[in-house]
């Protein structure tokens, strides 16, 4: 059954694309070489998310626009679609490979993505039905990152990534059924570089009570709150609840967190029958049971583990 509010707390994992974009600067010294990948994390009863780009702009101290990407068969096209579901956790899709030559001068960036309307769509558990994902005037415009020379492609592993933290990212367009579709919002979609990963297991003490989902917040905030992206329903008090930079569902007693920005965070665990509505606040317990609350301190290239 789907939940009137279609909280997609538990399917999705990042994804990530991997971009290279050329820059004006004859100088090659001062230019840096752009890669970009993309990664996901869980939603419910979600069992595809599809989303095609037709093109990318990054501008800053430059503008490149970058209409032509590298697919999984390292073969170059116009356009890529990329089913986020299929790439989660630690796994990315490498879309621009350092191979096309693109490079940017350093400095600060914001990125804009051209959705193909027709190419993007949910699919849903036992529903043949392509659910659209529509984004206001098809750009997806997210925040700024820096391009800096020393971020470099390694292998197959892109030097930035884009993580659609789908649970926050993925809104339901109205009510049960789903017949007006969903919308991808910027909130939950972060560009990263320096990254590591957060991952651990979850007790059967912890399991047995129900669905788990585990909560990151940036620094120590001191109220937990749950997922919301609509300031309409934000709490209200001093100080305010935070929500969560990143969540993902434990399944099979685990969970993994992918590409986490370097810093200090606060990992929380929320397990019962509470359902988490991805839109309004919802003033739920965090951490349930009491006590499943710790700090860890992200650092490139590391793989920090909690378990509760």
């Amino acid at each position: 059954m789907i939940n009137k509010n279609f909280l997609i707390p538990f399917l999705f994992t990042p994804i990530i694309f991997v971009i290279s974009a050329c820059g004006g600067s004859d100088d090659s010294a001062d230019q840096a070489k752009f890669s970009l990948g993309i990664s996901d994390a869980p939603v419910d009863d979600a069992v595809s998310v599809f989303i095609e780009i037709d093109e990318i702009t990054i501008a800053g101290p430059e503008t490149t626009i970058i209409s032509e990407f590298t697919n999984e068969h390292n073969e170059i096209v116009d356009t890529i679609q990329i089913n986020l579901l299929a790439y989660q956790g630690t796994d990315q899709l490498k879309i621009i490979d350092e191979a096309q030559d693109v490079t940017m001068v350093p400095g600060t960036y914001s990125m804009e993505l051209l959705v193909v309307d027709a190419g993007s769509y949910v699919l849903l558990d036992n529903d043949a039905t392509e659910y659209s994902i529509k984004v206001p005037s098809s750009r997806l415009r997210l925040g700024d990152f820096e391009v800096a020379a020393t971020s470099i492609q390694v292998g197959n592993t892109p030097a930035y990534t884009i993580e659609f933290s789908l649970r926050e990212s993925l809104v339901m367009r109205g009510n049960t059924p789903p017949k007006n579709g969903f919308i991808i919002k910027p909130h939950g979609v972060h560009i990263v570089s320096e990254y590591g990963t957060l991952e651990g297991e979850i007790s059967p003490g912890n399991t047995n009570l129900g669905d788990c989902i585990v909560y990151l917040y940036e620094g120590e905030p001191t109220i937990l709150g749950d997922s919301y992206n609509d300031e309409n329903t934000a709490p209200l008090g001093e100080p305010p609840a935070t929500a969560p930079l990143i969540s993902t569902v434990v399944l099979d007693g685990a969970y993994s967190i992918g590409f986490v920005p370097e810093g200090s965070y606060t990992v929380a665990l929320m397990c019962g029958t509470d359902i988490d509505n991805n839109i309004q606040y919802d003033a739920l317990t965090i951490p349930s049971p009491d006590g499943n609350v710790a700090t860890v301190d992200i650092v490139k290239g590391d793989v920090k583990t909690v378990d509760f």
